[in-house]
């Protein structure tokens, strides 16, 4: 790095940094009273047992996507004319309907029922359970078309060699296919996951006492702005964070093989 490169980086840690304590004073000039952390300590137990109901509801919510998202891959490139038109209309309903309408109407329209009978033994709550299928049918809807539009791009030439060595079609999409088709459509599915994180929170809708949800209640409670948003904002951050550096991480690694 040259002088001059490292003079211009220094300016411009400056200048953010300047830009940052700028609008930390704004934001803490403008609040009509101090900031008393003191309640949100005494509401610290709520908070973490919401915290950890989202952390508990995103990954199951992802894992579920990705046997969602693979099977409705699977179904979009069946040879059946019927599984490839139902998959296709599902998903195009699913892709074109907001997340909160399918919790909305999928809780209180086809769930309902379900309510009367809970899951007796197995230590879960219906409406978590009910929201992490919703997250995952959700999320699997794109996560399909990720994959979908990943595996298309794959050039005939790979298809036609694997099977020329004898790769079952199992073996083809387990070796030729899908490692080549996650390298073009890492981010997209990253992007993807970070946002099934953050989405999370609209179960609050529903009723499960998630982050959001208990952190919207403390506020109401305690009358507390900034003590409750802080926290809120740096939960989720702690969430998301490393899901995008695992698929920077990914992406590296993918790049340095080829």
């Amino acid at each position: 790095m040259t002088r001059r490169q490292v003079i211009a980086n220094a300016v411009a840690a400056l200048l953010l940094a300047a830009a940052l304590a700028g609008f930390c004073t704004l934001v803490l000039g403008s609040l009509d009273r101090p900031v008393d952390w003191s309640r949100a300590w005494a509401y610290r137990e709520s908070l973490w047992r919401g915290w950890t109901m989202t952390l508990g509801i995103s990954v199951a919510a992802l894992m579920g996507s990705v046997v969602f998202g693979l099977a409705f891959l699977m179904g979009q490139r069946s040879r059946l004319p019927v599984v490839r038109w139902a998959c296709r209309g599902f998903l195009e309903f699913v892709r074109d309907t907001p997340l909160l309408v399918h919790l909305l109407f999928g809780y209180f329209v086809i769930f309902a029922p379900l309510l009367s009978r809970p899951l007796a033994g197995f230590g879960w709550d219906d409406k978590m359970l009910i929201g992490i299928v919703l997250l995952s049918l959700f999320a699997g809807a794109y996560l399909g078309e990720i994959l979908r539009g990943g595996v298309e791009s794959i050039p005939a030439t790979q298809w036609d060699a694997a099977r020329a060595v004898g790769f079952s079609p199992l073996q083809v999409y387990r070796y030729v296919i899908f490692p080549q088709a996650l390298r073009r459509v890492l981010p997209a599915i990253a992007g993807l996951f970070v946002s099934l994180i953050k989405d999370s929170s609209l179960l609050n809708v529903i009723g499960v006492s998630e982050y959001f949800y208990n952190t919207k209640n403390f506020i109401s409670r305690s009358y507390a702005g900034l003590e409750g948003y802080l926290p809120l904002a740096f939960g989720y951050l702690v969430l998301t964070l490393p899901v995008a550096w695992l698929a920077h991480w990914l992406e590296r690694r993918f790049r340095d093989e080829t």
